[in-house]
């Protein structure tokens, strides 16, 4: 279950302020880097106004130091489009700079500021809007997924394009029955549903439904708070909902593609040179579940790929996921388990087994594992 009290949301939400501290929480990846984006657009939009007010400083504090000052307390490509809108840039040569900032502006210094703010934000970011778009994705696949399982037939937004003012994810003509209730309609929302976000989307898109259509379903993928009615998603078993959860993602610089069924994967080839665009199609290729992603520059797209809050298994580090799967179904499994778990909890990180941020440690846990079996 993926229900959290809101005294624990609260408190969650308070111990998150960077991408480093999702590692120290017992919720899973994709939970716990939601609630942290949803914490830094929370924290825009209260400040950005009047920052705003203060941008002659902040390009006089540029045109000086050639950096930010301290007081501009915005994620990196927020404290960008500020100074550049101060400079007189339109919104649309921002936005070209952040794709290619030598083809807009002359400051190297900028450009420099510009690329760095690119690979770093995880919530405004070019890379960052895609990996938002590939999560709803994920979701309205993981809902088609278990709907076509049961026989219902549906309808999508697409489909319901300029039949009404307002479309659901998913609509039915007659209504039908899915987890114990009849319904018109579902809505699903990959991401964790809290108080506020739920109130904004009830006044926009929920309430209008109820009106419309009758009786319906809202799925948070990575869970809500208790408190919200709606689901949490721990009803489906899919793969498409472990993708969103875990934000697993191996790169490898082989072409050998077995190893992708038996990650439960799918083999993409990507040959950008370029690590931006080459990261981009592989956080593309997540919109439709676990991805093992072929690139000579893994490196390079892996630092990428974290800095937006992915969990990256490098090469063939991959192998000690595929270890521990075939252990699980050893005669030993039951000691394996036992062992894995008392390692996981010695070392403090819950998807170690499925990391490659820790390599010392996952050779330790092997060896360790090899040697009590």
């Amino acid at each position: 279950m993926m229900r959290i009290a809101v005294k624990e949301f609260l408190k969650i939400r308070r111990e998150l302020k960077t991408l480093s501290d999702i590692r120290k929480l017992p919720y899973p990846r994709g939970t716990l880097h939601c609630i942290l984006q949803q914490k830094k657009v929370d924290s825009v939009k209260r400040k950005y106004h009047t920052f705003a007010e203060r941008i002659p400083e902040i390009i006089s504090y540029w045109e000086r130091e050639k950096k930010f000052p301290k007081w501009l307390t915005l994620p990196p490509v927020m404290k960008i489009r500020l100074l550049m809108k101060g400079m007189g840039f339109s919104a649309k040569s921002i936005n070209k700079a952040l794709r290619n900032p030598e083809d807009v502006v002359e400051d190297e210094k900028l450009a420099e500021q510009i690329r760095k703010a690119v690979l770093s934000d995880y919530v405004y970011s070019p890379i960052a809007a895609r990996l938002q778009r590939a999560r709803g994705k994920l979701g309205e696949r993981g809902l088609a997924y278990e709907l076509e399982k049961a026989g219902i037939e549906f309808l999508t937004e697409k489909d319901l394009k300029g039949r009404f003012s307002k479309t659901p994810d998913f609509y039915f003509e007659e209504p039908v029955e899915f987890m114990g209730e009849e319904l018109k309609w579902i809505e699903s929302k990959a991401l964790f549903g809290d108080p506020r976000s739920h109130d904004l989307y009830w006044k926009k898109q929920y309430s209008k439904y109820y009106e419309m259509f009758g009786n319906g379903l809202i799925v948070y993928w990575l869970g809500c708070v208790e408190s919200i009615e709606a689901s949490d998603g721990s009803e489906f078993k899919n793969g498409y909902r472990t993708s969103l959860l875990d934000m697993l993602l191996y790169l490898t610089d082989s072409k050998d593609e077995s190893y992708a069924e038996r990650l439960n994967a799918r083999f993409i080839e990507v040959n950008e040179q370029n690590d931006v665009l080459a990261a981009e199609k592989v956080v593309d290729a997540y919109a439709e579940g676990r991805v093992l992603a072929f690139t000579d520059r893994k490196r390079e797209v892996a630092r990428i790929l974290k800095n937006m809050g992915f969990d990256v298994t490098l090469g063939q580090n991959y192998l000690t996921t595929l270890t521990a799967n075939t252990l699980c179904h050893s005669p030993t499994a039951n000691k394996a388990i036992s062992l894995l778990s008392s390692l996981l909890c010695l070392i403090n990180h819950p998807n170690l087994l499925l990391s490659a941020e820790n390599p010392a440690s996952l050779k330790f846990l092997l060896k360790y594992l090899f040697r009590n079996l």
